[in-house]
């Protein structure tokens, strides 16, 4: 692994680097008080709730790109070419420019009319969120399990990195939107330049997976997912406004630091990683936020704390959704139009309706009416869950058992090689020679397929500790230091063989 990762460092560095700057920017804009003035900012002047309704509109109409990127996905001929082309890298870059300068004219209200500039601000930018969604996707989703696992959640972590030091540090709304705009422009450059001496091939890896399965009920979890955190960021907004460290950045920050240690934790011990991470993660800590509000909703430090935890649910979301839709591409051939034109249709959905829902509730009911409303959604959330669930589709497992092989052969159905009997024959071989136990064995035959141990880990449903302690066993009765040499080992013991037959 990590003579992988040391081979590869450069491709890491562009991608995570590049995915960060779009996640901060997200962050920048969306999450914190960046574009207004510095003076407004610390006195707590502007109106209430104004960034939600930002959020609200940008919700909006990233789903309504999600929809666009759904039905370009059917009707457009090679939709993969169409979201690699440069053209829709800049119409993204452009809107997110043209999304920030409004907005941050809004904030500033130059010329007296914030609201005409906040709309459609506010719209662009969910526009451009939608669009760069895709072309990210489409990037990572065409790299292998470790590279995923590696790059995207350490751009969480430099991301959070940026939105913490930008916004502690402001001086000024100017110097921030030159900020943000070359933030984007640089991850614009990232996500559309194409290396052709480190780029691998992503569809090789393509293979057993019905495209398009399983995913109305994702767009459906998605969306449920954030009518919860979007209600529940406008009702448990701290009653200290203006403020932005004690409104922003105590919160975000607290939440950011947790995150990573829980994505670390379920890295090392989750059994899988795939979509359904996004619910198993957030769901305890959706029903956990509650606690401080239904203590004493009027309290502004648990409300603060409710508000903390909240955002500690909606990171689960999106590494959930990242990580597994991610792998989900590359397994299933499936395109970036189709699974992150859903994902993003849900998303700003669900950001609209619990916005919407949110805002009307503050506006016209009083403690005892939220609470009940707070109630009737986490239910309706619950009960989602529970009918959507589990959908089998999401599961990144083995298309067929080591003994069908010998049934199938080590012919494929139109006369090809099928070398995945190929790998399993060879690790047979090894179990032979070098008694290995049944499920070394699976995880040999993986090696020699040239798989990543988060592969496998997805692959055989166990911990990344254990396909790390089962590699070592491998090694070590077979006498060799690292996957090359097993391969190696297993293909002079098969040409041996054929030499005697």
């Amino acid at each position: 692994m990590k003579e992988y990762y040391r081979r590869n460092l450069p491709l890491y560095r562009h991608e995570t680097i590049g995915f960060a700057l779009f996640l901060a920017w997200v962050f920048c804009t969306l999450f914190g008080c960046g574009l207004a003035t510095h003076d407004t900012a610390i006195d707590g002047t502007f109106t209430t709730y104004n960034l939600e309704r930002i959020w609200m509109v940008s919700g909006l109409f990233e789903g309504l790109g999600g929809a666009a990127g759904l039905i370009a996905s059917r009707f457009v001929r090679d939709p993969d070419r169409l979201v690699r082309r440069r053209a829709f890298g800049a119409t993204a870059l452009a809107c997110a420019v043209l999304g920030n300068v409004l907005t941050w004219f809004a904030w500033t209200d130059r010329f007296g009319a914030a609201w005409a500039f906040h709309v459609p601000g506010g719209a662009l930018t969910g526009v451009a969120v939608a669009l760069f969604a895709m072309l990210w996707s489409d990037r990572l989703g065409s790299y292998d399990e470790a590279h995923v696992e590696f790059a995207i959640p350490l751009s969480f972590t430099v991301s959070f990195v940026l939105y913490s030091v930008l916004l502690f540090t402001k001086r000024g709304s100017i110097p921030f939107l030159a900020l943000l705009l070359a933030m984007i422009a640089l991850s614009f450059w990232l996500a559309c330049r194409r290396p052709a001496e480190a780029r691998p091939c992503g569809s090789e890896a393509r293979a057993t997976l019905p495209p398009h399965r399983g995913m109305l009920s994702f767009c459906l979890l998605v969306c449920l997912s954030w009518v919860q955190v979007a209600f529940f960021r406008v009702v448990s907004t701290p009653a200290i406004m203006g403020d932005r460290v004690t409104h922003f950045l105590i919160p975000f920050s607290c939440a950011c630091a947790l995150s990573i240690v829980m994505l670390v934790l379920c890295l090392r011990m989750s059994r899988y990683l795939n979509l359904s991470l996004a619910y198993r993660w957030s769901l305890p800590l959706f029903m956990l936020s509650y606690v401080p509000i239904l203590v004493d909703y009027g309290n502004p430090m648990l409300r603060l704390a409710a508000y903390s935890i909240n955002f500690l649910g909606m990171f689960g979301v999106q590494f959930g959704c990242w990580l597994g839709a991610c792998k989900y591409l590359r397994r299933s051939g499936s395109g970036a139009l189709a699974v992150f034109g859903t994902y993003a249709l849900g998303e700003g959905i669900g950001i609209f309706v619990g916005c919407l829902v949110g805002l009307f509730a503050m506006e016209s009911l009083e403690t005892k009416g939220l609470v009940v409303l707070s109630a009737v959604i986490m239910t309706i959330v619950l009960f989602t869950i529970m009918v959507t669930g589990f959908n089998p589709n999401w599961v990144l497992n083995r298309t067929r058992e080591r003994g069908d092989a010998d049934d199938a052969g080590t012919v494929a159905g139109d006369g090809a090689p099928d070398l995945t009997a190929l790998f399993e024959q060879e690790a047979c071989a090894l179990q032979a020679a070098y008694d290995l136990t049944n499920r070394e064995t699976d995880v040999a035959a993986l090696l020699l397929a040239g798989r990543s141990r988060p592969y496998i880990r997805d692959e055989l449903t166990v911990s990344i500790n254990t396909v790390s302690s089962h590699v070592r066993s491998i090694f070590s009765k077979c006498g060799v230091h690292s996957q090359q040499e097993l391969i190696d080992l297993a293909r002079k013991g098969s040409g041996e063989t054929d030499g005697k037959a």
